[in-house]
């Protein structure tokens, strides 16, 4: 009997397997074939086309998601809707940019990238949609310039 203690421990463990599957799907919606998420949030990065009403959310640097982009608003001000977002203290090639920058696409970089602040506080990248300019904004300048999108309607 005593060899025979270790295996159904593991036994216990694959029979809660099962479980967890189901409590993980149970978080999805299967609509029109497609699992839809019920809340993702957009860190590291969000890409969008201007025109096009949907938006890639990236949940990590290896996932990622199709959202509506009416359906995305700010992680830290939730009362600020898709194209509300704003960063300030932004530089573009060294020159400082006036007024907060309205990002299209953001990439954020929270240890920096080692070509920009290398070995300092991190930042995140942002397209502007007014300029169409991209613009580099530390954390440092402001709390803001760490928020990202919040999606509720997504899809991979």
């Amino acid at each position: 009997m005593f060899p025979m203690n270790p295996f159904q421990k593991i036994y216990i463990g694959l029979a809660f397997l099962p479980t967890i599957i189901i409590f993980h799907l149970g978080q999805l919606t299967l609509v029109d074939g497609l699992y839809r998420y019920p809340e993702v949030s957009c860190m590291p990065h969000f890409d969008s086309v201007y025109g096009n009403p949907t938006a890639s959310c990236w949940f990590d640097s290896q996932t990622k998601f199709n959202c509506r982009k009416t359906s995305c608003k700010s992680f830290d001000h939730p009362d600020r809707p898709f194209g509300k977002l704003a960063f300030s203290g932004c530089v573009h090639d060294g020159v400082p940019k006036n007024g907060v920058v309205h990002p299209r696409n953001y990439h954020h970089y929270p240890s920096g990238d080692g070509k920009w602040l290398p070995g300092k506080f991190g930042y995140v990248a942002a397209f502007d949609s007014s300029t169409q300019l991209w613009y580099n904004c530390p954390y440092t300048a402001s709390k803001d310039n760490t928020d990202n999108y919040l999606c509720t309607d997504c899809w991979m």
